[in-house]
């Protein structure tokens, strides 16, 4: 069956490297979409680690919404791996996070669920095979008791 078929005037356009443009007005529409449906006000925000040259070192990055916390990067370069720099900067954004007024957080990973482990979080959801011979573990935090 054609889209054509369904409603006159349209096609489908396949795109095998969206730009950065497209994803974003993707995400747009989404979020128009969630305001009109569900109340969502969301902030985007990140804590980035730098040197003095003002080379990023590591950094996480997160979206405050619906009173959670989601954390969509971490990453400290592997030179400052093992010295509490990951830990210091999840508990800073979570702590960004209550100001906010939110009570839990999660966040996906497929390498590092013990060290979200032992800061406290909680599996919830598991995907195997992603990517291909590991897991995506899904995890969670309540932030408030």
């Amino acid at each position: 069956m054609q889209l054509a078929d369904i409603e006159p005037g349209l096609q489908v356009v396949w795109d095998d490297s969206p730009s950065i443009d497209t994803r974003n007005k993707l995400s747009e529409k989404i979020d128009a979409f969630n305001a009109r449906t569900v109340p969502f006000k969301f902030e985007r925000f990140a804590l980035l680690l730098q040197d003095a040259a003002v080379c990023l070192k590591g950094g996480v990055s997160g979206i405050i919404y619906w009173e959670w916390l989601f954390v969509d990067n971490l990453w400290i370069d592997d030179s400052l791996q093992r010295r509490g720099i990951g830990t210091e900067l999840i508990k800073r954004a979570e702590s960004h996070a209550i100001t906010k007024g939110c009570h839990s957080a999660w966040l996906d990973t497929f390498q590092a669920r013990g060290f979200y482990e032992a800061l406290g979080y909680e599996l919830f959801g598991m995907l195997d095979d992603y990517p291909a011979g590991q897991k995506r573990y899904f995890l969670r935090k309540r932030l408030i008791p």
